[in-house]
């Protein structure tokens, strides 16, 4: 997959802009930014992106990267 520094930046901003809420408005609002064009990234290379780094992360990372899959995989 080929992700870029400037699309690795544009994910770490959107979540920057959306400390202090809870997870569940985390992962709601970050999934209708990318599926709306938003976060500057599209939905199919925000997706590439999590499956890329699920494998390194510890399981309750994991567990919340696949709930954002699920918003993001959801009509």
């Amino acid at each position: 997959m080929n992700m870029g520094n400037q699309d690795m930046r544009k994910l770490l901003q959107m979540v920057q802009n959306m400390q202090g809420k809870s997870e569940d408005e985390l992962i709601r609002e970050m999934a209708v930014m990318i599926k709306s064009g938003k976060g500057g990234i599209t939905r199919e290379k925000a997706v590439g992106m999590i499956k890329a780094i699920m494998p390194v992360l510890e399981p309750q990372q994991r567990k919340k990267l696949e709930r954002l899959l699920r918003e993001l995989q959801s009509l």
